[in-house]
């Protein structure tokens, strides 16, 4: 992921050498507070057969803050990535509660990461409206009766977004944006070296994001 940050980083500051000083360049920090809501299946495994499924599906709310770079190519159109260099987790999951064989699952999201376009509508003030694409991190975390672990994934998908920004003076604003990012699928099985093993398939990752933003161009 820390790859895709610095291409992204990369590609937005080569884009600025390569047209020319007229580029703005705007750096900011964000605080965030959002929702995101999932489907999970666990699905266990004998001899190669399914026996039994479980699903779930949750939400819950989180907090964090986020960081980004962009750049003006034109007086009403930005390109930049925004990246949350913190991670957030998801409620913790417990089957068989407090039996002999009870087990605790969760997930924790790192790296959340967005290349996204801005695009002002100067008809309604500082209004803009945000397309992106996100990538993140996704960590499974368990304490399983049988000791089996699962693995981790990466996922994907389209976000959106719209925005106010209020200019101040000497180049700083302050935005205010939402924006919906909806992910791809992910698969985590478990390292059980036996015929009888478990699977997690989540899906219907969908999230909401508030942000107010302080930002500088230069």
């Amino acid at each position: 992921m820390k790859k895709i940050i610095a291409i992204s980083t990369f590609f937005i500051f080569s884009i600025t050498s390569a047209i020319g000083a007229t580029l703005t360049p705007t750096f900011g920090i964000s605080g965030n507070m959002a929702a995101y809501s999932a489907s999970g299946i666990e699905r266990e495994f004998d001899g190669g057969s399914q026996v039994a499924s479980n699903r779930e599906t949750g939400a819950f709310a989180t907090e964090y803050a986020s960081v980004f770079v962009e750049v003006g190519l034109s007086e009403n159109f930005s390109i930049g990535v925004d990246y949350v260099p913190t991670s957030f987790d998801t409620p913790e999951n417990i089957s068989n509660e407090d039996q002999t064989n009870q087990n605790r699952v969760s997930a924790r999201f790192e790296d959340l990461t967005t290349l996204y376009a801005k695009v002002n509508v100067p008809q309604l003030g500082g209004t803009y409206l945000k397309l992106g694409f996100s990538t993140v991190d996704v960590l499974s975390k368990e304490s399983m009766n049988s000791g089996s672990t699962y693995g981790n994934d990466t996922s994907s998908g389209m976000t959106v977004g719209l925005g106010y920004d209020h200019e101040i003076a000497n180049g700083f604003s302050i935005r205010a944006e939402i924006t919906a990012s909806e992910f791809d699928d992910v698969t985590a099985k478990s390292n059980a070296a036996t015929a009888s093993r478990t699977q997690i398939d989540i899906s219907d990752m969908i999230g909401a994001r508030g942000t107010i933003s302080i930002a500088k161009s230069f």
